[in-house]
């Protein structure tokens, strides 16, 4: 007689019934190895099951979903090409009102009712050349759908699987092991945080008796991931080094570099001045984020703190994501640099192979101070004499594996980094744990406002009138287009096109039109840019190759075409070009009606922190910015607002707890530098 199995939280997958070695190996692609990873999965949401209305009432519900009861009138398969197939079932109201329910390649549906039969629908109401229901569940017979006030978990399953039978899989993993399940938190710091313990957690998750049963268990597990990123992000602020090089001068020396700036910094800019200052002080390696909205004066500050380092005796890796940002750094810092004998110079990808070989060597040597380049400063053959701070602009675009391969050309060098993308505080807890953060929210003074302007209908033809009189009265003006050029026998225009058309406006032409684009060659697209930057032409056609990088003070006008395309942060940024001086600026935004909710956003804010948390809102926290791994995602479980608490608590209780953080801390091998 066969041994009965024990089964355990660590028990594999494949010793639960119908679980052979096939989908064993899916449900592991998926990163579900053993039953604890089953009962830890995050549901998408929840669903509380309504009262059924009749077939009348659901018809006026378009764009609902509804739980609508009838009488099967009518039931209907169609096949079309190869295996595809509809089925159409015809559901009657007492009142003789008809509604259809629809399943796409699904032919078995067919079978499960019969003609009169009294059965329920549930799925969202749309209008297919009449009211219809989307692949409804059914309910029938002794197959009834769930009572009204049942709370449901939903889930999103794994490539050839069924939310259904996922959830099948959890409840069967929950009845066999649930008891087993440790939970690493104390009772004490449980009932701190008002938390049930992760046994009875998984039970109100997955099989809930009401929404109090699933909220407090939801609020359990979405711990979970949260402690385990936050272990991480300790074992990498541990693991810091204590051998950098303090740069510490007599207070003098500190406002003669200030000195050097043709600006006084704003209150917001000498706080984090200061910030930084005391950081490059000592011999912990500085960590720090400096997240500011566009214009806020982020570079000066990197700029103050790369010539104090110089001061001390220090080299600078300045690195930014694309050549146009490179240039820009380069060219705003060149003079103010060379004022105090600091050699500094570019290195790109499309420096040429004997100028390149020049500059390594004076790099190694020492000759150089300050190094502005792109991805190409990870060259292995790029080396320093003395590295002691990097700076990285637009931080997010580079990977954890990427900083830490820059900050690995120095010892224990300080590391400085930027990002124009607005952070929620609550993301950056979670992201930036590792990192002290500073924020600039006010603007330099002296600027002028930005109106943004949604042009539709009859407005859009008074904006090339508008530009126009713009250039005229002295000003220059963007206008964007995402893509290069059209494609195929899509009638939409890009750049190129764009361009072309607006040379041939005679208005316009009067004042020069200039085209940039992302496969211009390097020296073309930068003598192009020259010539705005110079006034020597009024109006830049460009596709977004000019979202970061380019400071025109007396562009006052911003055009994006198609802006429907475009993200809520990244069109915040294209705007963030005009609006550099004392000028009142304009952004306007052609683009369709889907977009709409995004436009009038940006109509009614400049607040890039405001309109991240919107975008965050809306769209989720996603994937942390490639911190998630496999059984760490939080979507479906955290709400960034409505559980800040959890992040907080996470952060203190790996800080505070040791047990807690060795039980977290599965990744040792997480780099240790940002």
């Amino acid at each position: 007689m066969a041994q009965a199995i024990q089964y355990r939280p660590d028990s594999p997958l494949t010793d639960l019934p119908g679980i052979g070695k096939a989908k064993g190996d899916k449900l592991a692609k998926a990163g579900l190895h053993v039953l604890r990873d089953l009962m830890l999965i995050p549901p998408v949401g929840v669903v509380r099951w309504p009262e059924p209305i009749d077939v009348a009432s659901a018809i006026e519900r378009e764009g609902d979903t509804v739980r609508v009861a009838g009488k099967v009138k009518s039931f209907q398969r169609t096949r079309f090409g190869g295996k595809r197939s509809l089925v159409r079932i015809t559901l009657e109201g007492p009142d003789g009102s008809t509604i259809v329910g629809m399943w796409f390649n699904q032919p078995w549906m067919v079978d499960v009712v019969t003609k009169d039969e009294d059965v329920e629908f549930y799925g969202l109401r749309v209008d297919a050349k009449g009211p219809a229901l989307t692949s409804p569940q059914i309910g029938h017979g002794d197959k009834p759908l769930p009572s009204a006030g049942t709370v449901e978990p939903q889930y999103a399953a794994p490539t050839g699987f069924s939310g259904a039978y996922l959830g099948s899989l959890i409840r069967q993993a929950i009845e066999l092991a649930a008891a087993g399940l440790v939970d690493p938190l104390s009772d004490v710091a449980l009932a701190q945080h008002g938390l049930p313990a992760l046994a009875q957690a998984v039970c109100g998750v997955h099989t809930p008796t009401g929404l109090a049963s699933y909220e407090a268990g939801r609020r359990r597990l979405a711990l979970e991931p949260l402690l385990t990123i936050q272990a991480n992000l300790q074992n990498r602020r541990a693991g810091r080094g204590g051998g950098a090089r303090a740069v510490r001068f007599p207070k003098p020396v500190y406002k003669q570099i200030a000195e050097r700036f043709p600006f006084e910094f704003t209150p917001g800019q000498k706080q984090v001045v200061a910030d930084i200052l005391r950081d490059l002080a000592r011999h912990i390696p500085m960590r720090r984020l400096v997240q500011g909205d566009v214009g806020s004066g982020k570079t000066a500050l990197a700029l103050y703190a790369a010539m104090a380092t110089v001061e001390a005796g220090g080299q600078v890796a300045f690195m930014a994501p694309t050549e146009l940002l490179v240039e820009q750094h380069f060219y705003g810092a060149r003079d103010m640099m060379r004022s105090m004998g600091i050699e500094a110079e570019i290195l790109t990808g499309s420096l040429a192979a004997s100028d390149r070989k020049y500059l390594v060597q004076r790099l190694k040597r020492g000759e150089l101070q300050v190094v502005f380049g792109t991805h190409a400063l990870f060259s292995k053959d790029v080396g320093f004499r003395r590295l002691d701070l990097i700076v990285i602009d637009e931080q997010h675009r580079f990977g954890v594996g990427q900083r830490a391969s820059l900050a690995g050309k120095g010892q224990d060098a300080h590391l400085l980094l930027l990002t124009a993308t607005p952070i929620p505080r609550t993301l950056a807890l979670t992201l930036y744990g590792d990192l002290e953060v500073s924020t600039l929210k006010e603007a330099p003074p002296g600027r002028g406002s930005i109106e943004t302007h949604w042009a539709r209908g009859p407005k859009i033809r008074r904006v090339r009138p508008f530009v126009a009189g713009r250039l005229e009265a002295g000003e220059q003006a963007f206008w964007v287009c995402p893509r290069i050029g059209g494609q195929g026998d899509d009638d939409r225009q890009g750049a190129v096109e764009r361009y072309e058309e607006l040379c041939a406006d005679k208005r316009l032409s009067s004042f020069g039109v200039e085209l940039v684009h992302g496969k211009l060659p390097a020296e073309e697209r930068a003598w192009r840019l020259d010539r705005f930057r110079q006034g020597d032409v009024g109006l830049l056609v460009a596709t977004t190759v000019v979202e970061v990088g380019v400071d025109v003070s007396a562009a006052t006008i911003m055009v994006i075409e198609e802006a429907q395309r475009l993200g809520l942060a990244q069109l915040h940024q294209l705007r963030g070009r005009v609006g550099r001086g004392s000028v009142d600026s304009y952004c306007v935004l052609l683009g369709e009606k889907s977009a709409a909710e995004r436009f009038e956003l940006l109509e009614g804010s400049r607040d890039g922190f405001y309109l991240a948390e919107e975008d965050m809102r809306k769209r989720g926290m996603g994937d942390l910015s490639g911190m998630r791994q496999a059984g760490l995602n939080t979507e479906g479980l955290t709400d960034p607002e409505q559980d800040l608490d959890l992040y907080m608590a996470a952060r203190d209780l790996i800080q505070t707890c040791p047990d807690v953080m060795r039980s977290y801390a599965r990744d040792q091998q997480t780099p240790l530098t940002p």
